[in-house]
C-alpha cells in the first residue's frame, strides 16, 4: 500500500538538496583495492601436533628459526628467567613494556595461592634489550588482560579486574581493590584479555570462552556476558557497558584512525570490525531474523588459535607494510598479514603473504603490540603445548616456566622513545598533530589525566583555531569531551568541517553522550543524510543506543538507500530500527505509522525480533494484508505466537490456515506457532491444540503405511506428528506409533519419536512393546541404544525390570548404555549391582566414567562399598583406552582411496553435530582444517572424547518435577525454555517451571562408544577423511 506521508520526507530531501554540498577532504587515506601476494601452502606435518615432538630451544636456537620479509630483523627483547609465560603486554606512556605472565596457566591456582606476576620491562640503554625488570605483583592468579594508568594499573587476576596502586613510585602495587567482579572462571581460556585506553578515555576489554559472567560498576548498573564478548568501563570503576555480544573467544584489539574498533576472535576470524552493540554469532545462539552482525573477510587462516590484533599505523615499517593488520597463530607458528579496502563503511580484508614464520613449532604468539618505536613486539608463549581439551591440562610437558619477547624493527629506521610522562604541555599539545595514531593517544591520556582542566585554556585555544591540523582538532575535541568541557559550539563546528576525519569523529563523541536532546537528534539526522558513507554509519550506530521516534524515518529512508554492498552499515541501520523498537514508549509510533510497502516489509523484519504484543499485533495485520516472502512467514508466525495472549490464538489460528503459500505446509505454520508459544512459557490454547491433533491424525493416517521412500519433507511431518502425540498423549495414535517403531527401514529419528511417544502416553501398555525392540538382535545396537533411553522416561520398578533383563548376553556398549541409565537413581544402582553380582554384565561396567558418574551421586552407604568391592582390582579405563588407541595409530594405513568411505562414515556418525565449510550442524566444534590435528590427535578425541573436555561442550542433566531426567548439551535461553541438544545433533527445549534440579557431568556430549563401534578397518577410514581436511 502506498502512502500519502511521503512528501514529508521528500520536503526535508528537497530542503537539504537545495544546500551547497560540504567540500569533503581527508587527512587519511581510504586503501583502495590492493592486490593479494598470499599464495596457499601445505603447512608441515609438525605444526598438527598437539604435543610438539621437536626438542625444547634456548631463545638464540629459536631466533634462527624465524623467516621474515626481506629488510626485517628480530632480536630477542627479553626471555627466561627474567620473565616466565608472558599472555598480555601493554605500554605505559614512559614507553615502558609491561607484561602478564602465567606459569599457573591454563589450571588456575587455589585461592590466595597464585604465584604470577605482572612486570615492567625497561631498555634503558637503548641497545634493543630490556635490561631493567620489575615486578610490578607477583601473587596473581593468570593474569591476562593489563593496562598502566597513572599511578599504577588495571589488569585482571582470578576472578577481579583490579586497580593496582603504586603509592610510593617504586614501580610495585603496594594495594589494589576490586574494580569489576568477580567474572566466572570454569574455563580459562580467554577470560578477561586484550585491556586498551579508547578514544573515549574509557578501558576496552575482551571476554573470553565459555564463561557467563554478570558484573557491575559501582553504580550498580550490571551487563552480562555469555563467552566471547567485548566491553568497556571506566578507570575508577564507576560503570560497566556491553560493546558488542557474540564470537567464541575474542583475543586482540586494535583501533584505526577512524574510530574503529577491530577485534581477533580465536576460533573463528581474525579480524573483525565490530558495530557498536553488534550481535555476533556464537554457539548455541540462535540467529535473528535480522541475521548476526557482519564479517569483514571470506577467509579463515586454518586454525582455531588466532591471538593478537593490531593494526599497523607507525611509519618504521617501509610503506608497503603499514595500514596492515597482523594476526598472531599459535597453532601454525607465524604471524599473518591482511591488508584492508572499503565498500562504502564495510571494510574487507585481503590476505597477504604471511609476514613472520617460525620453523621452531614451540613458537606461540598469543599477543603483538606495536611500541612508541613502531617496532612490533610478540609475546611469545615458548611451549610444546597449546590447547586446553585437545592435551590434559595437566600434561607433564607442558611448559611451565619459559616466555620469550620478540621485537621486529626494519632495518636503518630506528625512532626514539619519547618519556610523554615528563614532556610539558606544549609538547603534549604539539604531540597531537604526529601522523602516528598511537603517539597522539598516549598524548591525549597525558593531558587528559596528568593535567586535567588545567588544560583546558591550550586545548580550546588551538580547537577555536580555524587552522588547526584535522588530527590535532580531532584529539582535542576528544580531550575536552573526556574534561566534560566540550561546548556545542566546538561540537557543532566539528560536524560541518570540511575533512571527512574530523566530522567522522565529532559524530562518535556525539554518540558518546549519556543524554541526547533535540539538537543533538538533529545533528545526528544529518548525518544519517551525509553523501559520506562513514558518516552515516557512525550516526546510525549512535541511534543503536540514543532513541527518538522522530529518527524512525530517517533510518529506515537512509537503509532503504543505501547499497547492498555495504553489509555494515546496513546492519547497524537495521539494528537501530530494532533498538527503536525494544523501546516500550516508541514501538507503538512505528507501528501506527503508515509505511510504504517496502518500508512495512522491512519495519515486519524488525518486529519480529522484538519481544512486545504491539509487534504481535502488528505483524498479524501484516499477514493479513501482505504477502511477504515464504522464508519470513514461519518466523512471523512464531513471533505472532510468541508476543500475543492466548485470547488472540483463535484469531491466529484462523490467519495461518488462511494463507496460501505453494512452498509451506500446514504442520510447519503450526509448529511455528507451537514454537512461539513455547517461548512465551503458556498452554496450548484450544484452537491451536485441535489444529494440532487434526494435523497429526492426518499425518499419520496418510503416512504411516507408506511402504517405503519417505520424502524429507514426509519424514519431517512424521516427526511433527510424533511430537505432537508425545505432547498431548493421543492414545489413539498408539497403533500408529507402534508401526513407526517397527518399520527397520524408516529414518531412525522418527522411530525413536515415536517410542518416546509411546512412553510419555501410556508406559505401562507400551514398555514390553519397547522391550522387544531392545533385545531384538536384528536391530542396529545404535536403535537400542536410544530405545533404552525411551524406556527410561517412565522410571517406574516394571521398567527398570525389564532394562535390567535387557542386559543380559547384550553388547557390551548397549549394556554401558542402560547401566548408566539404571545407575541414575538409588532403586536402578541395586538392580545394577544384582546384575553384576549374577554374572550378567562385567563389573568392568561399573568404570565406565557415564556410568560411574551416575553411580556415585546419591548412592548409599551399601551401595558405594558394593561398588568399590566390585571394581577394586579394575586396570584405570584411561589405560586400557591409551592402549587401544596406540593400537590403532599403530596398525593404521593411509590411502586416498579410503577417504570417500571416511566421508560417509564421518556423516553417519558426525555431521549431526559437527559442520564442515557449510555443510552439518552447530552443536558442536567446526571441523574446517581438522586435519591439521594429526593422526594421534585426531585418535584420541575420537576414541576417547571425554578425557578433555571443554566446558562449553560439557553436558547437563536435568532433573524434571515430574520425575524424568534429560540430559544434553546447554545452547541457549529462550524465553521461558531452556534449548539443550542431545547425541543425535537434535536441539530439543525444557520449560524453566518445569526443572527441579540441574546438574553439571563430567562427560561431554560425543558419544563415548566408538572405541567399541568401529573396527580398525573404518578406523582408518574415518582418519583417512578427516586428515584430509586441511
Amino acid at each position: 500500500m502506498k502512502t500519502q506521508k511521503i512528501p514529508v520526507i521528500g520536503l526535508l530531501l528537497a530542503t537539504y538538496a537545495c544546500q551547497p554540498p560540504k567540500p569533503t577532504t581527508s587527512t587519511v587515506e581510504l586503501p583502495g583495492e590492493r592486490i593479494s601476494t598470499y599464495v596457499e601452502e601445505s603447512p608441515d606435518p609438525i605444526y598438527a601436533e598437539h604435543v610438539r615432538s621437536t626438542e625444547f630451544q634456548s631463545p638464540e636456537d629459536e631466533m634462527a628459526d624465524f623467516i621474515l620479509p626481506p629488510g626485517f630483523e628480530i632480536s630477542l627483547f627479553a626471555s627466561e628467567p627474567d620473565i616466565s609465560k608472558p599472555i598480555n603486554m601493554a605500554f605505559d606512556e614512559r614507553g615502558r613494556l609491561w607484561v602478564s605472565q602465567s606459569s599457573e596457566y591454563p589450571i588456575k591456582a587455589g585461592e590466595g595461592e597464585g604465584t604470577d606476576r605482572i612486570s615492567i620491562l625497561e631498555d634503558s640503554d637503548g641497545d634493543g634489550k630490556a635490561d631493567n625488570i620489575t615486578h610490578f605483583a607477583n601473587d596473581l592468579n593468570i593474569p591476562i588482560g593489563l593496562l598502566p594508568i597513572k599511578g599504577g594499573a588495571v589488569a585482571f587476576s582470578i576472578p577481579n579486574v583490579y586497580r593496582f596502586y603504586d603509592t610510593d613510585g617504586d614501580d610495585k602495587a603496594d594495594h589494589r581493590e576490586v574494580l569489576l567482579g568477580p567474572f566466572e572462571t570454569k574455563d580459562t581460556h580467554g577470560m578477561v584479555n586484550n585491556l586498551f585506553r579508547g578514544l573515549d578515555g574509557w578501558i576496552h576489554a575482551s571476554h573470553g570462552f565459555s564463561n557467563i559472567s554478570t558484573v557491575a560498576g559501582s553504580d550498580g548498573d550490571s551487563v552480562r556476558m555469555v563467552s566471547g564478548n567485548t566491553f568497556r568501563f571506566k578507570p575508577d570503576g564507576s560503570r560497566v557497558e556491553k560493546t558488542t555480544d557474540g564470537r567464541i573467544n575474542p583475543f586482540g584489539s586494535d583501533l584505526d584512525e577512524l574510530g574503529y574498533h577491530y577485534s581477533a576472535d580465536c576460533h573463528t576470524l581474525p579480524i573483525y570490525q565490530l558495530i557498536r552493540d553488534g550481535n555476533y554469532t556464537q554457539w548455541g545462539k540462535k540467529e535473528p531474523n535480522l541475521g548476526f552482525a557482519p564479517t569483514m573477510m571470506d577467509y579463515g587462516l586454518n586454525s582455531t588459535a588466532l591471538s593478537g590484533l593490531v593494526y599497523y599505523t607507525d611509519n618504521q615499517f617501509p610503506e608497503a607494510y603499514q595500514h596492515s593488520f597482523y594476526s598472531g597463530d599459535v597453532v601454525t607458528c607465524r604471524i599473518s598479514r591482511s591488508t584492508i579496502s572499503f565498500n562504502g563503511s564495510t571494510p574487507k580484508a585481503t590476505r597477504q603473504a604471511d609476514f613472520l614464520v617460525s620453523k621452531d613449532p614451540w613458537f606461540r604468539p598469543v599477543d603483538i603490540k606495536i611500541g612508541p618505536d613502531g617496532a612490533m613486539y610478540v609475546a611469545d608463549f615458548y611451549n610444546s603445548i597449546i590447547g586446553h581439551y585437545e592435551v590434559p591440562l595437566d600434561h607433564p610437558e607442558r611448559d611451565r616456566n619459559s616466555g620469550r619477547i620478540w621485537k621486529i624493527t626494519y632495518k636503518g629506521q630506528e625512532k626514539e622513545v619519547i618519556d610523554w610522562s615528563q614532556a610539558s604541555m606544549a609538547r603534549l599539545i604539539e604531540a597531537l598533530k604526529d601522523r602516528v595514531l598511537h603517539t597522539r593517544m598516549v598524548a591525549t591520556d597525558e593531558l587528559v589525566d596528568r593535567y586535567g582542566k588545567e588544560a583546558l585554556p591550550a586545548i580550546q585555544k588551538f580547537v577555536n583555531h580555524r587552522k588547526t591540523p584535522s588530527r590535532q582538532l580531532v584529539q582535542g575535541i576528544w580531550a575536552l569531551h573526556r574534561l566534560g568541557e566540550l561546548e556545542r559550539e566546538h561540537l557543532d563546528k566539528a560536524l560541518q568541517h570540511p575533512d571527512l576525519l574530523v566530522r567522522i569523529h565529532a559524530h562518535r563523541i556525539l554518540g558518546d553522550r549519556r543524554e541526547f536532546d533535540p539538537q543533538h537528534f538533529e545533528w545526528t539526522q544529518k548525518g544519517l543524510e551525509d553523501d559520506q558513507a562513514h558518516i552515516r554509519r557512525v550516526a546510525a550506530e549512535n541511534l543503536i543506543v540514543h532513541h527518538d521516534p522522530s529518527l524512525i524515518r530517517p533510518l529506515m529512508t537512509t537503509l532503504l538507500e543505501s547499497s547492498a554492498e555495504d553489509s555494515h552499515l546496513r546492519y547497524a541501520l537495521k539494528h537501530a530500527l530494532f533498538r527503536h523498537a525494544q523501546q516500550a514508549e516508541i514501538i507503538p509510533f512505528m507501528a501506527g505509522e503508515t509505511w510504504t510497502d517496502q518500508e512495512s516489509d522491512t519495519l515486519a523484519l524488525i518486529f519480529s525480533d522484538v519481544q512486545s504484543a504491539v509487534a504481535g499485533e502488528y505483524l498479524l495485520r501484516y499477514l493479513h494484508d501482505q504477502k511477504p516472502p515464504e522464508k519470513r512467514v514461519l518466523p512471523y508466525l512464531t513471533a505472532i505466537a510468541g508476543n500475543l495472549p492466548a485470547s488472540r490464538m483463535e484469531m491466529v489460528v484462523q490467519l495461518a490456515q488462511r494463507i496460501d503459500s505453494e512452498g509451506i505446509f500446514d504442520y510447519q505454520k503450526a509448529k511455528a506457532l507451537n514454537q512461539g508459544l513455547t517461548l512465551q512459557g503458556i498452554n496450548w490454547p484450544e484452537p491451536v491444540k485441535n489444529w494440532n491433533l487434526t494435523l497429526s491424525d492426518n499425518i499419520l493416517h496418510d503416512l504411516t503405511d507408506k511402504s517405503n521412500n519417505w520424502s524429507e519433507s514426509e519424514i519431517d511431518q512424521l516427526n511433527f506428528a510424533t511430537e505432537i502425540s508425545r505432547q498431548l498423549r493421543i492414545k489413539s495414535h498408539i497403533p500408529y506409533l507402534q508401526s513407526l517403531v517397527d518399520k527397520n527401514y524408516l529414518d531412525e529419528n522418527v522411530r525413536i519419536a515415536a517410542a518416546r511417544a509411546l512412553m510419555e502416553t501410556d508406559p505401562n501398555s507400551q514398555a514390553s512393546f519397547l522391550q522387544n525392540k531392545l533385545i531384538n538382535i536384528d536391530n542396529n545396537l545404535g536403535f537400542r541404544q536410544k530405545i533404552a533411553t525411551a524406556l527410561n522416561i517412565d522410571q517406574s520398578k516394571k521398567t527398570r525390570e525389564l532394562l535390567a533383563e535387557g542386559m543380559d548376553n547384550a553388547p557390551q556398549e548397549l549394556q554401558e548404555t542402560i547401566a548408566a541409565l539404571l545407575a541414575n537413581n538409588r532403586e536402578g544402582k541395586s538392580e545394577l549391582i544384582a546384575i553384576i553380582r549374577a554374572g550378567k554384565a562385567p563389573a568392568r561396567i561399573l568404570k565406565q566414567r557415564n556410568v560411574e558418574e551416575n553411580f556415585l551421586v546419591n548412592a548409599s552407604e551399601a551401595q558405594l562399598e558394593a561398588f568399590e568391592l566390585l571394581t577394586e582390582n579394575l586396570l584405570p579405563i584411561s589405560e586400557e583406552r591409551q592402549q587401544l588407541i596406540a593400537e590403532r595409530v599403530e596398525n593404521f594405513e593411509q590411502g586416498n582411496g579410503q577417504v570417500l568411505s571416511g566421508r560417509t562414515l564421518y556423516e553417519q556418525h558426525c555431521s549431526m553435530c559437527h559442520r564442515i565449510e557449510e555443510g552439518g550442524a552447530m552443536i558442536g566444534p567446526q571441523l574446517d582444517g581438522i586435519g591439521n590435528w594429526g593422526l594421534s590427535a585426531l585418535a584420541t578425541k575420537v576414541l576417547d572424547p571425554n578425557r578433555n573436555i571443554s566446558e562449553n561442550f560439557r553436558t547437563y542433566t536435568l532433573k524434571l518435577k515430574n520425575g524424568q531426567t534429560r540430559s544434553g548439551l546447554f545452547r541457549r535461553e529462550e524465553g521461558q525454555v531452556i534449548v539443550m541438544a542431545d547425541q543425535s545433533g537434535q536441539e530439543f527445549s525444557v520449560s524453566k517451571n518445569d526443572i527441579a534440579e540441574q546438574t553439571a557431568s563430567t562427560i561431554t556430549l560425543m558419544p563415548d562408544y566408538f572405541s567399541t563401534t568401529l573396527n580398525q578397518e573404518q578406523f582408518n577410514d574415518l582418519m583417512n577423511y578427516l586428515l584430509s581436511l586441511r
